[in-house]
């Protein structure tokens, strides 16, 4: 578990299922995520699913983590890492939160410590992210982190039947 000044960040369980399901039933959530709104709460389970089972660390890993605050153990969100293969040594970061917890400095504490995370204790090189271009609250909140925008790529996110522009964005250890 890590700890923030006001967050607490544990990995995912299944317990969580019913909290994430509940977040990602909001249209602003969904606005820029590829998975869209689940249509059931089973669905949400399905997706968490590989979560919870042995992973083989050499063929990379996904990682996922809750985001409560420390106050009073309120779920507001999550965060996830998917890892490469140990050769190439990176990770790549998602995050979200319920809507009523954005804009009060929360997800840049969260992405501070995971960023943390993987540098000192998961040993990364480098942690990328992407992000949909027309997503301008998470781009400020990625630049706000200490990453770089390093190019683009046209039309690779899948997002409410369309294809949007998506920016890479990436952080260095030695940064």
């Amino acid at each position: 578990m890590l700890h923030t000044p006001r967050l607490l960040i544990a990995p995912l369980t299944k317990a969580d299922c019913k909290d994430i399901h509940y977040k990602n039933c909001f249209p602003e959530v969904a606005e820029f995520n590829t998975i869209g709104i689940p249509k059931s709460i089973e669905v949400t389970e399905k997706f968490l699913q590989p979560l919870f089972e042995p992973q083989q660390v050499e063929q990379g890993q996904q990682l996922g983590w809750s985001i409560r605050l420390k106050e009073n153990n309120t779920f507001i969100g999550e965060l996830g890492m998917r890892l490469t293969t140990p050769k190439y040594n990176k990770g790549e970061i998602h995050y979200s939160l319920i809507p009523t917890f954005w804009n009060k400095g929360y997800a840049t504490e969260a992405v501070l410590a995971i960023l943390k995370h993987g540098f000192e204790t998961l040993n990364l090189h480098r942690i990328e992210a992407g992000v949909a271009t027309q997503n301008l609250n998470s781009i400020k909140l990625l630049e706000k982190v200490g990453m770089t925008q390093e190019g683009m790529h046209r039309k690779i996110l899948p997002i409410r039947g369309e294809w949007v522009d998506n920016y890479s964005y990436a952080i260095l250890e030695e940064d």
